[in-house]
């Protein structure tokens, strides 16, 4: 069911179906006299753009992409992924999109992105998280309060059908939190014995040490959603980046690992930093029926220097794991992430 719009929130309009990311806005700029303002003529040619910033990312499918070489259904395999951009509910931006789908490459042109236009009850107010449910083809999509810029944060309801056609199936203001709700770019949902979980941490801005904060999730056939009352709690310090905000993306796979990544970010021109950890774990127990448990110290899996890591994104719950980054104004980024250490595989046992 989806909430009504309150004051202030403009209705986003209705635009039906998925369609392609031009080359204008992700690749070639074709309009003419595009180059610069001075007088001097443009160099042949089109001009290349980055794609806009990927602030959460959920993987959504594994496709097979036929080549030359291969017919249909024996191609090289592609994931495919959910990405949200964390636009502001504001004159420039309003009528950005906020979703696109992302595929990797499967030859030199490199990923692929498509804008989704996607009809939400009220204008989408920086979107910085995306929390699959476990093996099902529906996600929340977290608005981050925006360090309580904010009136009215809220949590939407996504769902495709297996053509990956989007739509919005529900809407819900943020639950009561157990700390102030500032700004949160990590969130996903894990599943335990049966019974779903809401998981978020604050990005803990001036700090290096966050709150990874639990409570029960029910999701409906009709699109409601509701929130327990009751939270548990456990705490996390990010050894690296130094200054990093500790919580700037997050994801949870089938053995209830916990993955976080840490960003460190001076300004729209970086430089960046970045690190992802295996910070805890989530298994059954405690009075919530499923329980927190800090890993330590953090296992740190990878370090990403000169990028701004906002998403942690498991192939359907498991390795490899990507990345998407928000690098401002050098646009955003997909990458398989390259795990090292003593393990490249961390394993718990099976608690789903």
């Amino acid at each position: 069911m989806m909430r009504c719009p309150l004051p202030g929130r403009r209705l986003l309009p209705v635009v039906a179906g998925l369609s392609a990311l031009a080359l204008a806005a992700c690749g070639a700029d074709t309009r003419s006299g595009a180059g610069d303002s001075s007088g001097v003529a443009p160099t042949a040619g089109p001009v290349i753009r980055a794609p806009r910033e990927f602030s959460g990312i959920a993987w959504l499918a594994t496709e097979r992409t036929p080549t030359e070489a291969k017919g249909y259904g024996e191609g090289e395999p592609q994931e495919v992924f959910l990405i949200c951009h964390d636009a502001r509910d504001n004159d420039a931006e309003r009528d950005l999109p906020r979703l696109s789908i992302v595929r990797t490459p499967v030859d030199t042109d490199g990923i692929i992105v498509q804008n989704l236009d996607v009809a939400f009850p009220t204008v989408p107010n920086d979107l910085e998280s995306i929390a699959r449910l476990p093996g099902r083809d529906e996600a929340l999509l977290v608005e981050s309060n925006a360090d309580g810029d904010d009136p009215d944060p809220t949590i939407y309801l996504a769902r495709w059908d297996d053509r990956l056609n989007v739509e919005i199936a529900g809407s819900v203001p943020w639950p009561e939190t157990p700390e102030p709700l500032v700004n949160v770019e990590a969130t996903a949902v894990a599943t335990v014995r049966g019974k779903d979980y809401f998981v978020y941490a604050e990005r803990a801005e001036g700090s290096d040490t966050t709150a990874i904060n639990m409570t029960r999730l029910t999701v409906g056939r009709d699109g409601t959603i509701t929130f327990g009352t009751r939270w548990t709690s456990v705490s996390f310090t990010a050894p690296e980046p130094p200054g990093a905000r500790p919580a700037s993306g997050l994801d949870i796979d089938n053995e209830g690992n916990l993955y976080i990544s840490s960003a460190y970010d001076p300004g729209d021109l970086g430089p960046f930093d970045s690190a992802v950890y295996r910070a805890a774990t989530v298994g059954p127990g405690g009075a919530l029926g499923a329980q927190l448990r800090p890993v330590e110290p953090p296992q740190q899996l990878a370090r990403s220097s000169g990028l701004k890591v906002e998403g942690v994104g498991l192939v359907d719950g498991s390795f490899p794991i990507f990345i998407s980054d928000d690098d401002e104004d050098y646009g955003g980024l997909l990458r398989q992430l390259r795990v090292t250490g003593p393990s490249d595989r961390p394993r718990t046992r099976d608690q789903r």
